[in-house]
C-alpha cells in the first residue's frame, strides 16, 4: 500500500488530459507483477498494466499516452487517471492490425496531429493520429515494402524496428529501420545487396505513391548486424546505438563455444555522412565474424586448437583455410568491433538514453545521459542469462561506455529474475522500453502481458 501512495503522489505531476472515450481501467491496487523481479538499491518498481498480448515497442504521444504494440494484433494507448472513475491506468485500442509486430515510432504530424508508425514484417505504415483522442484518422500510408525475410523459419527475426529522426522546423526528414538476419547463419547477409542483417535509412518528404520505398532503396547505413532490435540515437545526433543479438550454436574451428560465446554487442553506427563512409567501413561482421564473451569457459577438446581471446576480441567461425580468418575479423578495416559486450544469449531488445531532466523526484537521478538495455533472456545457454533491465554508464560528453571494449562489467542490473533457474517460463521478460517527461522507465514484457515502471524510490 505504501508503494501504491507513493507512486499515485509521483504521478500526480504529470496528469494530462483524458481521452474522452471509455477505456478499461486496471486499478493501480488490484495489479502486481507475475512474476517479482529483484530490484536495485534505491529503486521501485510495479506493474502499470497488465492482460495485454504480447506488449513490444513502446512510445509516448505529446499528450502523455504510453503507446503499446500488441504483437500481431494493435497499438493501445495507456493513459494514467487519479479521480472517481480510475485510480490507475486506462487502455484504449489506438488501430487493430494484425501484421504489426514491434516497431513504433510517434513524431510531428499536421497541426497539432502527430503522424504513428509501426511496422510489419513486410511494411513501413504510417498513420494521421489525433493525441488528444488517442485514435487515428483515415488509412495508413504504406512508406516502406519489400522487407520481408525470404526464406527464413517461420517467425524468426521478423521485427523491423524504427528510429524517427529529431524534428527540424516541426518535421522529422528520415526515419530508420533495422532489419535481422534470414535465420541464426544466413551466408548471404555478407552481400549488402540482399537486405538482410541491416539498417538503412529512409527520407519522409519525398515517398513515391503506392507502396513508398522499396526496401532495397533506403541508404544503407550499416550492414552484417545479425538481429540489431534495440536502436537509439547518441547525444550529438551524429550516430546511432545498436543493440545486437548475436547468433546460437556456434563452434569455432570445431570446437563447440556456443554456452558463453559469442558476445551481445552495443555497436556504435555513424549516422553523420554515411553515404561518404566506404561500404566495407560500414560492415559490423556477421554473418563470419563474432565478438568474444568468455573464452575461458571453453573447454580444451585435446585437438591441439585453443580457443583463447580476450573479451571483446573477434573471431571467425570459418574454418581455415576458408576466408575470413580470425585475423581478417579483428582487422578494424575490415569490420567495426563492438564500443561494449554482454552475456551470450542474453537477448538485448531496446536501448534509450536518460535524458528526462525535470527535477521529478522519481526521476533516476545522477543517470542522466546514460543508456539502459532490456535484456529479454536467453534460450541456447544450459544456465539461464539475462531477464532483466540494466544501466550502462555513459561518459559525460556521450561519446561511449564509461568501460572499456574488453570489460564484463560494463553494465549494472536494475530490474531482473531472482531465481535464474525458474526463467523462462516464470520470469519477466523485458522487451521495449520507453522514459516519461519525469524520468521514470517503463518496460514492457511480453511473456507476461506486463507494462511496468522503474524509478527512484521515495523511501
Amino acid at each position: 500500500m505504501a508503494l501504491l501512495v507513493a507512486s499515485l503522489a509521483l504521478f500526480v505531476t504529470s496528469v494530462l488530459a483524458i481521452p474522452p472515450s471509455p477505456g478499461v481501467c486496471q486499478p493501480l491496487a488490484s495489479i502486481s507483477f507475475s512474476y517479482p523481479p529483484a530490484v536495485a538499491p534505491g529503486l521501485s518498481s510495479y506493474v502499470a498494466y497488465k492482460n495485454l498480448t504480447g506488449p513490444r515497442g513502446m512510445r509516448f504521444d505529446s499528450s502523455g499516452n504510453l503507446l503499446v504494440v500488441e504483437r500481431t494484433t494493435r497499438i493501445s494507448a495507456l493513459t494514467f487517471r487519479n479521480d472517481s472513475i480510475c485510480v490507475g491506468w486506462e487502455k484504449r485500442v489506438v488501430l487493430s492490425n494484425t501484421a504489426i509486430n514491434h516497431g513504433i515510432e510517434i513524431g510531428p504530424g499536421n497541426g497539432a496531429n502527430q503522424y504513428l508508425y509501426a511496422s510489419s514484417a513486410e511494411n513501413l505504415f504510417r498513420w494521421e493520429y489525433d493525441p488528444v483522442t488517442a485514435t487515428v484518422i483515415g488509412s495508413p500510408a504504406t512508406l516502406v515494402w519489400n522487407m520481408t525475410n525470404v526464406g527464413a523459419p517461420s517467425g524468426d527475426h521478423v521485427t523491423r524496428t524504427l528510429l524517427l529522426e529529431p524534428p527540424v522546423d516541426g518535421v522529422s526528414k528520415h526515419i530508420i529501420i533495422s532489419r535481422g538476419s534470414a535465420g541464426n547463419g544466413d551466408d548471404a547477409a555478407a552481400n549488402v545487396t540482399t537486405g538482410t542483417a541491416q539498417i538503412r535509412r529512409f527520407p519522409l518528404n519525398s515517398v513515391p505513391s503506392g507502396n513508398g520505398w522499396a526496401w532495397g532503396q533506403g541508404q544503407v547505413v550499416s550492414y552484417g548486424n545479425r538481429n540489431g532490435v534495440g536502436i537509439a540515437f547518441s547525444k550529438d545526433g551524429e550516430s546511432i546505438w545498436e543493440a545486437e543479438n548475436s547468433s546460437d550454436n556456434l563452434h569455432w574451428q570445431g570446437i563447440d563455444v556456443h554456452q558463453d560465446n559469442p558476445a551481445e554487442e552495443l555497436n556504435l553506427i555513424p549516422l553523420k555522412n554515411a553515404a561518404s563512409i566506404p561500404l566495407p567501413q560500414r560492415f559490423y561482421g556477421y554473418p563470419s565474424c563474432f565478438t568474444v564473451w568468455n573464452s575461458s569457459s571453453v573447454l580444451y577438446n585435446g585437438t591441439g586448437l585453443y580457443f583463447n581471446f580476450t573479451t571483446g576480441e573477434q573471431f571467425s567461425i570459418r574454418n581455415p583455410p576458408t576466408e575470413p580468418t580470425d585475423e581478417w575479423c579483428a582487422e578494424v578495416k575490415n569490420n567495426v568491433p563492438p564500443a561494449l559486450s554482454f552475456p551470450a544469449h542474453s537477448a538485448p531488445l531496446d536501448i534509450v538514453f536518460n535524458r528526462a531532466a525535470n527535477g521529478s523526484s522519481t526521476d533516476l537521478t545522477g543517470w542522466h545521459g546514460d543508456a539502459f538495455v532490456s535484456f529479454h533472456g536467453s534460450w541456447n545457454r544450459d544456465a539461464p542469462t539475462g531477464y532483466k533491465v540494466v544501466r550502462i554508464p555513459f561518459k559525460e560528453d556521450g561519446s561511449g561506455p564509461v568501460a572499456p571494449p574488453s570489460s564484463t562489467a560494463g553494465y549494472e542490473t536494475l530490474v531482473g529474475a531472482p531465481d535464474l533457474s525458474k526463467c523462462a517460463s516464470r520470469c519477466t521478460r523485458p522487451v521495449g522500453l520507453a522514459f516519461d517527461v519525469d524520468g521514470r522507465l517503463f518496460a514492457s514484457s511480453d511473456s507476461t502481458g506486463e507494462v511496468f515502471v522503474i524509478q527512484k524510490s521515495s523511501t
